[in-house]
């Protein structure tokens, strides 16, 4: 029978150097703080009217180039009104 012997070697210095912690804490918060300089929030939502408002200007803009998209566009408008109960 085969006996195996592991030798180890113990760790060398401190597990952690002096103030790493805390530099970690204040980096973090610099880091927080940063970002919340330059988040922009985004724009406030549409509500169904100005959806189908946007909708139908697009068709507009497709009339003249492609009228089948145009009133794909239109009918997509007039079935997002009556989805969302807009008169």
């Amino acid at each position: 029978m085969t006996t195996i012997h592991l030798q180890v070697a113990p760790r060398v210095g401190p597990t952690m150097p002096r103030g790493a912690r805390l530099a970690a804490d204040a980096m973090l918060f610099l880091a927080r703080a940063w970002q919340g300089l330059f988040t922009v929030a985004p724009p406030p939502a549409a509500t169904p009217e100005e959806d189908a408002r946007a909708v139908r200007e697009m068709a507009l803009q497709y009339q003249h180039s492609d009228p089948n998209f145009a009133a794909d566009l239109m009918a997509a408008a007039d079935r997002h009104e009556r989805l969302h109960g807009v008169n």
